[in-house]
């Protein structure tokens, strides 16, 4: 139990400081609606550690979590973070060791990531002229299988 506490401390900032990070990358430019894009919000307070909104042209009711992965998560945020850094370096049984939670709870939150993400990556499309260097390609022993083998001397 020592090294979750020791992971939590040094690893995982507290929920509040989680949550101002998230905010910073999520609305670096200004809150708008996830809905219209209106720069017209109005703050209606905390739920829980996240800020509800509400959009002055559309009505949409809004929190910092809508519409992104972290969305509908019950685990706290530094921890979801922790996970999102993590996934490609360490197993899931490990992650959910550290943390202390169950393995479903963290596969299912490591699945969705790699679900939501993989699926938004868009692979880069060339254009215009493109020089490519020279290859050396060894296609193997073609053409010596059937030859006899030599003995050495």
């Amino acid at each position: 139990m020592k090294d979750v506490d020791l992971v939590l401390d040094l690893f995982i900032p507290d929920e509040n400081r989680a949550m101002e990070i998230f905010r910073k990358i999520r609305w670096a430019e200004r809150i708008h609606c996830p809905k219209c894009n209106s720069l017209s919000i109005q703050n209606r307070g905390f739920q829980g550690k996240t800020k509800r909104y509400s959009c002055n042209e559309c009505g949409l009711n809004f929190s910092d979590l809508t519409g992104t992965i972290f969305a509908n998560k019950k685990l706290p945020m530094g921890e979801m973070l922790y996970i999102l850094i993590n996934l490609d370096k360490k197993s899931v049984k490990q992650l959910s060791e550290e943390l202390g939670h169950k393995w479903e709870s963290v596969y299912r939150l490591a699945r969705d990531f790699r679900e939501n993400l993989v699926g938004k990556s868009k692979d880069p499309v060339l254009s215009g002229e493109i020089e490519i260097d020279e290859m050396y390609h060894s296609s193997g022993n073609k053409g010596l299988k059937n030859q006899p083998l030599t003995k050495r001397a």
